[in-house]
């Protein structure tokens, strides 16, 4: 037993470079899954930010907005024009008078004047783009359009919101 010794003969072959190859490009693409997360979730919290930031710009000039409307309505109704009309400007005593009304209407409304700012920029809208447009909660959206249906300024389209034209 002393004199057997186990040899074992054959040929070493080097490891096949694709297989380091192949696990070089796995941890490569686990690192690049990690990053692309973080960076998904920097994008949210971005976003979060940007939301919170101009929710709160929205409502810290709302109460000026809303009174220069009604400033801007009065004027209207009272007849008074700009001196200088600026370039591509609509004016017309239609286009004041609408304008004026929907401010009185605004003003009148409180909260659900928001309502009617979007609907006159986007024509058309849903429950939650309502929401995200006025900055209202999308749960206090359907009071307000009862609101605005009560003083039959609204249609109705299926799941879709209007103004009504003004007469």
């Amino acid at each position: 037993m002393a004199g057997d010794e186990l040899v074992l003969r054959g040929v070493v072959e080097p490891a096949d470079p694709r297989d380091q190859e192949l696990e070089r490009l796995r941890r490569q693409n686990r690192q690049l899954e990690r990053d692309l997360a973080d960076a998904e979730r920097a994008a949210e919290r971005a976003r979060e930010d940007a939301h919170r930031a101009l929710s709160r710009l929205r409502q810290q000039l709302g109460p000026l907005y809303r009174a220069l409307q009604a400033v801007f309505g009065e004027l209207e109704a009272a007849g008074v024009e700009d001196q200088a009309p600026t370039a591509g400007a609509a004016s017309g005593p239609s286009v004041d008078r609408t304008s004026a009304v929907w401010a009185s209407w605004k003003a009148k409304l409180g909260a659900a004047g928001k309502l009617i700012d979007a609907l006159l920029l986007h024509t058309e809208m849903n429950t939650q783009q309502l929401a995200m447009a006025t900055g209202l909660h999308r749960t206090t959206i359907p009071k307000h359009i009862y609101t605005l249906n009560k003083a039959g300024l609204i249609n109705k389209n299926g799941g879709r919101f209007s103004l009504k034209p003004l007469s």
